[in-house]
């Protein structure tokens, strides 16, 4: 028997995630006391079916899922944990990946001067994605005005709203993420990499925006079953 947490490192999903499957009937459970506990082989056969809409990934393994979409090697996986992975990739679609990694990072959409906006985007640590990264994975969106998009640790978001003023009073100019996953290699890049820009473009309420991301990341689930 396996409990709560088990299971969700299992399934690479939230624990949050197994009580919501619990709740709605598709992961059977019992209680045992007061503690809720599954059966390895419930477990196991729920590990075999395709990413839904509904199902949230863990944030290790929704960055090890983007990563992978970007041609780089997720090394904090374990050989079953990659096995498992592939297995989804190789039956998902764009849309279900975005629904898939949405529990990646912490969303904030903030606003500075634009005097120093260049200096936000060239700080360390700081990553750019989404729209501001577009050009450079060759997505074919150009969204003049648009926030600019980056990625950066809770340290580093500290820093910034310190250092240059980052509010969240106005009008928005900056969209930062936070990755839920303290040991994500993001440091000492230009830009997140590629699936990770179109996953943030596919989240956009534009439509031409998403159109374009969803573009990418379905170019890069080809790839991988290739």
């Amino acid at each position: 028997m396996l409990t709560v947490e088990q299971a969700a490192e299992r399934l690479g999903v939230s624990a949050q995630e197994v009580r919501r499957l619990v709740r709605a009937g598709t992961l059977p459970a019992q209680r045992v006391g007061r503690t809720l506990v599954l059966s390895d082989d419930a477990v196991d056969e729920r590990a075999r079916l395709d990413v839904g809409p509904g199902r949230v990934l863990s944030p290790p393994v929704a960055w090890a899922t983007l990563w992978e979409l970007s041609g780089e090697h997720a090394g904090w996986l374990d050989r079953p944990a990659r096995s498992r992975l592939n297995a989804r990739l190789a039956s998902s679609d764009a849309e279900q990946v975005v629904a898939a990694v949405r529990d990646r990072a912490e969303r904030h959409e903030l606003r500075v001067l634009p005097a120093y906006l260049d200096r936000v985007l060239a700080a360390p640590g700081v990553v750019t994605s989404g729209i501001t990264a577009a050009d450079a994975v060759g997505a074919d969106i150009v969204a003049a005005g648009a926030p600019a998009e980056l990625y950066c640790t809770a340290d580093t978001l500290d820093g910034l709203r310190r250092d240059l003023g980052l509010s969240e009073r106005g009008e928005p100019n900056l969209v930062v993420r936070v990755p839920r996953f303290a040991e994500l290699p993001l440091t000492g890049r230009e830009h997140a990499p590629s699936a990770v820009v179109a996953v943030d473009l596919a989240e956009s309420a534009d439509v031409r925006t998403r159109r374009a991301g969803l573009d990418l990341l379905t170019a890069a689930l080809a790839d991988v079953r290739r």
